[in-house]
């Protein structure tokens, strides 16, 4: 049978005997944190850090408030909806009025035979895209009797009022 390694039971159950050793050599006493050496009687200092104590001993932080954000971000909203709201409704300042090319043509054909009493009056061609503003001007083609002819458009007021020239 062959011997079981040291260290180990044998077979029999005794452990083997080992010759005593002599007792370490005396050293000088270790320092301990902060170069202080171990407190009498074997006093142990309390165990610092270790898992789940990182925050016991740094820096809390605080956690923000969402609400500063929140608040912020309503009031934005809120105040796009009031800009959207009196520009393109009421009142509409970034709505430009602007008059119907084929209104302003019909117009100035009715104008030019009912109050001028023209006959003759045929294609009537205006500029669309001509906004409504007191005293703008702008001239519209006109045929009367086969000639060409142009008569300028003067609005009149903010309503869409507006006069109608001779023809020329």
């Amino acid at each position: 049978m062959q011997p079981a390694a040291p260290g180990y039971p044998q077979p029999g159950g005794f452990a083997p005997q080992r010759p005593p050793q002599p007792p370490p050599p005396q050293q000088p006493p270790q320092q301990y944190g902060y170069g202080q050496p171990y407190p009498p009687g074997g006093a142990q200092f309390p165990q610092q850090g270790g898992f789940g104590q990182f925050d016991e001993f740094g820096p809390k932080k605080k956690k923000r408030s969402a609400l500063p954000w929140v608040s912020a971000g309503i009031i934005v909203v809120i105040l796009a909806l009031v800009v959207l709201v009196l520009g393109f409704i009421t009142p509409g300042w970034f709505v430009k009025p602007v008059f119907d090319s084929a209104s302003v043509e019909k117009g100035v054909s009715q104008t030019l035979r009912s109050s001028y009493g023209m006959t003759g009056v045929g294609q009537v061609s205006c500029p669309a895209g001509q906004r409504v503003a007191v005293g703008h001007r702008f001239d519209c083609k006109v045929t009367v009797d086969s000639q060409p002819k142009t008569v300028t458009v003067t609005v009149k007021n903010e309503k869409g009022v507006y006069e109608v020239g001779h023809p020329r």
